[in-house]
């Protein structure tokens, strides 16, 4: 991994390149996210699965990191978060998982384009699952990629006396994906390669954004799918 720490008026950012290998990523965890019990899919899932594991081994260098702002306030009457001077409409699930937050850190992470390239090459080559994989890997990296950075914060701020919460997107817990505007506004431009459509996605396709709380008293909460509506979300149980 490698860091680089940039300073600015009011807020502290870290910027992490990573390698492959630091995430670990085995075929039984591509089972499990494709919905096989992990070591026991079947063919011809394995042989693809490990071939695409090596490929994309030197292929893909994730990035990714997190800008740490003192100015929050929690408004659960309102249910919004207010950043600096940028409100947030997180809605009563994220506003209440961040309460008690004295800091917090805006995310992103991302995979980069290179996967996203690939899939497409074997979609082109009608290789259907060949794309499946590379597409599954490409979320299974940049949620891997994210543990690891969120983990270098949770370590910074446990140094400091301080305990962090889940992360927590835009787009999911009804915190509307246009919001992605205002928290990408409050990033330096082009962060970590990541770029905004119109529609607020992010491209490259397989990136994550969001806010993690800190504070003395907060949460950490190993299970928040119970929070969530959505269960047809591919992360469930899995964050």
């Amino acid at each position: 991994m490698t860091e680089i720490q940039m300073q600015q008026i009011g807020e502290v950012l870290k910027l992490y390149r990573l390698e492959f290998s630091e995430l670990a990523i085995e075929s039984a965890l591509v089972d499990d996210y494709i919905g096989f019990i992990p070591g026991s899919s079947p063919e011809p899932f394995p042989e693809i699965i490990a071939e695409m594991l090596n490929q994309i081994g030197s292929l893909v260098h994730p990035a990714g990191g997190f800008a740490l702002f003192d100015q929050v306030h929690i408004d659960k009457v309102n249910k919004r978060v207010t950043v600096q001077d940028v409100v947030f409409h997180t809605h009563g699930i994220v506003t209440k998982r961040l309460d008690k937050s004295e800091l917090c850190a805006l995310y992103a992470c991302t995979a980069g384009a290179e996967i996203t390239r690939l899939a497409s090459e074997f979609n082109q080559k009608g290789q259907a699952v060949n794309a499946y994989i590379v597409d599954s890997l490409g979320s299974i990296i940049v949620e891997r990629a994210m543990d690891v950075i969120q983990g270098r914060l949770k370590s910074m701020m446990n140094e400091k006396g301080l305990l962090i919460t889940n992360r927590y997107s835009p787009g999911y817990c009804d915190w509307d994906i246009k919001e992605q505007k205002k928290l990408f506004g409050l990033l330096p431009d082009g962060f970590c390669g990541i770029s905004l459509t119109h529609s607020m996605l992010m491209q490259p396709i397989k990136s994550v954004s969001g806010i993690i709380g800190i504070g003395k008293e907060v949460i950490y909460d190993q299970d928040t799918c119970h929070y969530c509506k959505d269960v047809n979300c591919p992360y469930r149980g899995k964050r």
